[in-house]
Parts: C-alpha cells; structure tokens; sequence
C-alpha cells in the first residue's frame, strides 16, 4: 500500500480531524506505506509528539537531522518544516504520532495560560527536540505519549480522556523545555532558510510534469544559483536536479501502482521527456524496470 499526507500547495499539511471542534488526532505510521519509505517535508500550526514503535528513523526539522530509534520520541513545535525517511538498513520503521494545536487546551490567545505555557515555547527559538529512550529526564513525556496511544475511543468519555492526556502530555513537555539544558534543537533565530525552502519545494511540487531548471527554482524563489544549490545541500542533501528526479520518480510509481495508465503516459505526466533515460533511472531507484516494477505490486 502506498500512502501520503494531504497538503495544500505551501506544504502546509491538511490534518484531517474527525470532529473539527475537537482538534486531536492520534497516527500508527508504517514507513514502509509510504512511496520511497518517506515522510515528504511539510510542516503544520498544531504541535507533533512522535514515538517510535520500531526501527529507525532519519528526521529532520527545517535543516537540523537527527536520528531516532525504538523508544526515542520527537517534538515538532509549530510551524516547522519536518520529514522522516527509513534507512535502507533499518528493519521496518512504525511511529505512533499525536497532534493537536494550542486551541485544544486554550482557547483564548491572550489569556494567562497561554501567555505562561504555551507562548514560551511558540515564540522561542526552538524547532523540537529528540528524547531517546534512555535519557531518564525524558520519561515523563515518552510515558505520555504511551498513555495515549493506550486510549480505546470506545471507552467512557473519550474525548474528555484526551484532553486529560493532552494537558499532561504538554505540562511534562513544557516541564522538560524549562529544565532541559540539553537535547534541544534552536534554529537561528532567523527563519529564512526554512521559509525559503518552503517556496522552493512547493514551486518544485507544482511545476514537475514540466521542464525545471536549476536557474528556474532560483528565480522562483529570487536567489542566486549557488544559493540554490547550498539550500538542498543543507536540507536535503542532494543537489536540486537529484531532487526533481526522485520527486518525479516517486510520482511515476505511484501512477504505476494506482492505474492503469501507459508508461509512456506515465513517464510523460511525471515531467520525462526521454522513455530510455526514465527505464534507466527508474531502475537504478527501485531495482526493476517501470513494466516489472508495475507487476511486482
């Protein structure tokens, strides 16, 4: 099976809540769903604890990596760029996920609670932070987070349980940011790079059927060539023509998976002009051929 989040044309991800009046969402991500095993960068205004269930993981926030395993956790804060990717040599990576913005806990911005707890951490220079699974500081969050995923929502009073689980998970959280001296991850207090990096993949995301140049993303965007260059360099290393390809690539086999359309069609939605030079690359990602590769799923 072969999955992706919904986002809109800023990378901004559509978090689909059940009940749009009760913003909580809880996620069982299996890597190994999603096309090339990769959670795409996008970013979104809730906040995102994550634990890792099993194998392992390489995420990144904006531009800092970092590498998780079974029993780490993750927090995303607000407004972050993020993606994850398993590992070609890491055993099948799960992670169970909780989302939910400020306005679940608080509904007034202007309020005492949210000025003392939650607008310190959305208004410092703090992208997230890993807590791994032997780090005693951290266990109160990673127990929370457990604590949730534990919740049956056919039990009494669901919705009342979450927001009991959530205010605790965010009181440990904002406990372990007030005490931590260590593990967490500050960008540099200018956003540039990440707001940058968000037009460049959208324009990426938006035009791949068609031809893109290097000197295309960079006038779309208003940045030199080089800076271009430094930009996938730092976020995802691979310069941005290895970028366009595996996009385009991981487009053409979800066409292959999900129709019934020709390769040629295929090749020629997914922005290739050249039927051999598509074969050849898509071989060397997925080690078959486009007509073998559509047979084997």
């Amino acid at each position: 099976m072969s999955i992706k989040i919904e986002t809109d044309k800023n990378l901004r991800e559509r978090i689909l809540y059940t009940d749009e009046s009760f913003p909580f969402a809880v996620f069982t991500d299996d890597y190994s769903d999603f096309t090339d095993r990769t959670l795409n960068y996008h970013w979104h205004f809730d906040f995102e604890f994550s634990y890792v269930l099993s194998g392992v993981v390489d995420y990144y926030i904006n531009d800092t990596y970092i590498q998780a395993q079974k029993g780490d956790c993750i927090f995303v804060n607000s407004n972050m760029l993020h993606m994850g990717m398993q590992p070609d040599n890491s055993d099948r990576t799960t992670m169970f996920t909780v989302t939910f913005p400020t306005s679940l806990l608080v509904g007034d911005s202007s309020g005492n609670i949210y000025t003392k707890f939650f607008h310190p951490v959305l208004s410092s220079r703090l992208e997230g932070f890993r807590i791994s699974a032997d780090d005693p500081s951290g266990d109160e969050v990673r127990n929370s987070i457990l604590d949730i995923k534990e919740l049956d929502n056919s039990c009494f009073a669901y919705e009342l349980e979450c927001l009991s689980r959530a205010g605790k998970l965010w009181l440990e959280t904002f406990r372990y940011f007030s005490d931590s001296t260590g593990g967490m991850l500050w960008h540099s207090g200018n956003m540039l790079h990440a707001e940058r990096m968000k037009k460049i993949l959208s324009f990426i995301h938006d035009n791949y059927s068609n031809k893109i140049s290097v000197d295309d993303i960079a006038q779309s965007v208003n940045i030199s060539r080089a800076e271009c260059f430094r930009c996938f360099k730092r976020f995802m290393n691979k310069s941005p023509v290895e970028y366009i390809n595996d996009y385009r690539l991981s487009k053409a086999a979800k066409l292959l998976i999900a129709t019934e359309k020709s390769i040629t069609d295929v090749y020629s939605e997914c922005g290739f002009d050249n039927a051999s030079y598509f074969s050849k690359i898509f071989k060397e990602k997925y080690m078959a051929t486009p007509a073998q590769f559509r047979k084997q799923v």
